[in-house]
């Protein structure tokens, strides 16, 4: 579980400099560029199943892949919801209010919306990206080699 939180940060600071990129580019309001953000989620995932399939491979568990992904991504959207924190409501508080117009939210509070909105569409982004890259590297049960061991009563090999 130690490579977890080389991942996490790795998908933290790839989505930190992509923000960074798109916003020196002023591009940071345009709401759906930040669906790249999956695609370096993804990949960062990707990377963090890999190391452990890479140390496990004749055991490797789904579970364990699917909650090393979990934890990378855990630690890489509390990471970037936090630097997002940081940036909106210290450094450019412009690019918050802009974004407060785009949204529509009854109430006040739009700061905390904004941020459980980076936070929970990271940590989905983080879900759904472990259930597509796992079954990458899980090993079928279909084998001669599982049959074999679980001697079912009518296989003939």
């Amino acid at each position: 579980m130690k490579n977890t939180y080389k991942y996490g940060l790795y998908i933290a600071a790839t989505l930190i400099i992509y923000f960074l990129i798109i916003d020196l580019l002023n591009f940071s309001t345009t709401i759906y560029l930040s669906f790249f953000n999956a695609v370096i989620t993804a990949g960062c995932l990707f990377l963090a199943v890999r190391d452990v399939y890479q140390h496990e491979k004749e055991d490797f568990k789904y579970m364990e892949g699917f909650t090393a992904a979990l934890a990378s991504g855990f630690i890489g959207t509390t990471i970037f919801t936090i630097f997002m924190a940081v940036y909106l409501f210290e450094i450019d508080p412009e690019l918050a209010q802009s974004l407060k117009e785009q949204i529509t939210i009854a109430g006040s509070g739009i700061e905390v919306a904004i941020l459980l909105f980076i936070f929970l569409s990271g940590i989905a982004t983080t879900i759904i990206s472990a259930l597509v890259v796992i079954p990458i590297y899980k090993q079928s049960w279909n084998t001669k080699r599982m049959r074999k061991k679980q001697n079912p009563m009518n296989d003939k090999h």
